[in-house]
């Protein structure tokens, strides 16, 4: 199935009136997001008490939903097969696990839920079964663009994670420190030491969003499992949270995050002065790179989008993917993009009002953002979420 169906635009005058009124109705439905201090200096068992401690309710109520043989067996598989993580990432993961009192090895097993996501089952197989995987995502919708008005440049953020019902109430704004000084600061879930969107501030700073990226060929999955299980590289998550620390400006981090060997494929969203990019990564390599104000791929050149398809390489998955306003047949990037083509600056307001559209918005829009690392923004908030019912009562779990 062909991606290039014409993209029709709206009138000018009519986005602009419903891009300034949907981008402050949006943000006063949202949530705001809590900011917990993350001190780097710490020994790595205490870095997360805080957190650890105000969300532990939450935690429990998250883990409590999946208290059952299935998913209870495949944790303790994979963390058996696995072994312990990095000494500093084990460490962080064992404090979390003393001060929740959830099992350590549940803790182990979700720092590898990103990579067994990137699972997915090719459409000829669509009805067969999936693992009994307790989360997905992060799905998501990255933009980066050049506003005109300003010429400065924006990244507007949606993560998509379920079950958003428990989900919502874990994410949280860690402010990493270290020396007493802001490194950067993070969008995070409770329980899980890894970044999902980030901002390192500074006149050559950056900011990253992780996207679900599908694996591309055949024997992929093979490879994420070897990856995985027999090498055990660093975790997505681990190597991009080092990288953000370590970096001391983009073109390093850009570097980092385009060399270094991953575990699984996944999209690097990355904005900075002037400047982004949009890395499509296999474990080994870059396979697609995007470059804001260069020639890409069905974009103009103030702007470069991804969701979590290769639609630059005609992925037919992209219009089986059921999260969106509209379900199946309806990309959540081609409603996007019918927004960003009609208007003539692409300014805050306008990636507001775009990442908040019915169809670009999954049902499981946990959180938002638009970030500027010129001007040091970090807007964000938590979307009122089609998937956010009032979850369950907590009850007793893994004995």
């Amino acid at each position: 199935m062909s991606l290039s169906r014409p993209l029709r635009c709206l009138s000018l005058a009519a986005l602009t009136l419903s891009a300034s009124a949907t981008d402050d109705d949006a943000w006063a439905k949202s949530q705001p997001v809590q900011e917990f201090e993350v001190d780097l200096d710490k020994s790595p068992e205490d870095r997360f008490t805080e957190v650890a401690t105000h969300f532990n309710s939450s935690i429990w109520k998250l883990v409590a939903a999946f208290d059952h043989f299935p998913i209870r067996n495949v944790c303790r598989e994979w963390t058996e097969k696995r072994g312990n993580e990095t000494d500093e990432l084990q460490r962080e993961i064992n404090g979390v696990a003393a001060t929740t009192k959830v099992p350590t090895f549940f803790l182990n097993a979700v720092a590898m839920l990103y990579e067994v996501n990137t699972l997915m089952v090719p459409i000829h197989n669509i009805t067969l079964p999936q693992l009994p995987i307790p989360m997905s995502g992060p799905a998501c919708t990255g933009i980066i663009a050049n506003n005109k008005d300003d010429n400065s440049v924006y990244h507007a953020r949606n993560l998509d994670f379920s079950p958003a019902e428990y989900l919502q109430d874990l994410v949280y704004t860690g402010i990493f420190k270290k020396g007493g000084e802001e490194l950067f600061r993070a969008q995070m879930v409770a329980g899980y030491s890894f970044p999902l969107t980030a901002l390192k501030k500074g006149a050559d700073g950056f900011s990253y969003e992780i996207n679900t990226r599908f694996l591309d060929h055949e024997g992929g999955n093979g490879e994420m499992w070897k990856n995985m299980f027999d090498e055990k590289r660093p975790l997505n998550g681990w190597t991009a949270r080092k990288a953000i620390e370590t970096s001391a400006n983009y073109e390093d981090f850009v570097k980092a995050m385009s060399t270094t060997p991953l575990v699984a494929t996944v999209y690097n969203v990355i904005s900075g002065v002037k400047k982004g990019t949009i890395l499509a990564r296999n474990p080994d390599d870059v396979a697609y790179q995007m470059t804001l104000g260069k020639e890409n791929y069905q974009c103009r050149d103030d702007y470069i989008i991804i969701t979590n398809f290769d639609f630059f390489y005609h992925d037919i998955r992209e219009w089986f993917d059921p999260t969106g306003g509209k379900g199946i047949g309806h990309p959540r990037r081609i409603a996007a993009q019918k927004l960003l083509n009609a208007s003539s600056s692409l300014t805050p307001e306008v990636l507001m009002s775009t990442i908040s559209e019915m169809e670009v918005m999954a049902k499981d829009t946990i959180f938002q953002a638009i970030i500027n690392v010129e001007k040091g923004i970090w807007q964000v908030g938590k979307p009122a979420c089609t998937d956010c019912p009032k979850p369950p009562s907590a009850q007793a779990f893994l004995v």
